[in-house]
């Protein structure tokens, strides 16, 4: 890995990190598409599953009076159904699957505005919540579009969004990472093993990140927290859909 790869990564952790200690979201997808544009995909699926771990385990510890452990119980049992499909099937994505799914993400509870009332704190909800955030996890890398529609006009602050969503996301993220390092077999574009200080090094900078997006979120208000986090998915949506069009075309017929 060349020096300026290596300090391209770094600052895209942090700044991710940020943007998601703000949002409770957005961040991972923009990590992963940066990731995904410099490194094979099953060497980007590990190094952002290292990365999110700890910058949403972080966000979980600062925030960890207001996490709701209830409804957390059922959302590891879909987790947990997900992944032994997965295990089964050892599917590995490729890039324009990836970015084409990343790119979809945001805009599928747009569809199912006003058709679909979504609530985490709701047992059968939570459940089926694991399940789809998991199947997006190991096969676009992200899974935050997916996950906050269960978050949207509930009974919840924005710290116990915060926290509740931060939680789920660094135990999807050790699953991702299980797979990715063990389950799948190597790829061919993934043979050469990324460093390992740059595993090390991602761990301060995303918990740095977390620690500096705090004194943001506490200046938001719970409107301005919603309407922001909207904007910045639709957005992030449709670069990557663009991509993975650029993507399709590049590879022909």
């Amino acid at each position: 890995m060349s020096p300026f790869i290596g300090l391209f990564i770094l600052f895209g952790v942090l700044i991710t990190s940020i943007l998601s200690g703000i949002l409770g979201m957005a961040g991972g997808m923009v990590l992963m598409g940066m990731l995904v544009w410099v490194l094979p995909v099953q060497q980007s699926m590990m190094l952002h599953a290292t990365s999110q771990f700890f910058a949403n385990g972080s966000r979980a510890f600062i925030h960890r009076e207001h996490l709701d452990f209830k409804s957390i119980k059922y959302y590891l049992m879909g987790l947990t159904c997900s992944f032994i499909v997965f295990c089964m099937i050892t599917f590995l994505p490729d890039k324009i699957v990836v970015f084409a799914l990343m790119g979809i993400g945001p805009f599928i509870p747009l569809l199912l505005r006003g058709k679909v009332k979504f609530d985490f704190t709701k047992p059968l909800q939570a459940f089926f919540c694991g399940v789809i955030v998991t199947c997006f996890q190991l096969s676009a890398g992200v899974s935050g579009p997916l996950l906050d529609m269960f978050f949207q006009k509930i009974a919840m602050t924005r710290h116990q969004v915060v926290s509740t969503k931060a939680f789920s996301q660094s135990i999807s993220h050790v699953v991702k990472f299980i797979y990715f390092g063990l389950i799948v077999p190597k790829a061919s574009d993934a043979a050469a093993v990324l460093p390992l200080w740059i595993y090390i090094a991602v761990i301060p900078v995303a918990i740095l990140g977390s620690n500096l997006a705090k004194h943001v979120l506490n200046r938001l208000t719970d409107v301005q927290f919603y309407k922001a986090t909207q904007i910045m998915l639709w957005s992030i949506g449709a670069i990557y859909l663009g991509k993975a069009a650029q993507l399709l075309l590049q590879a022909g017929p």
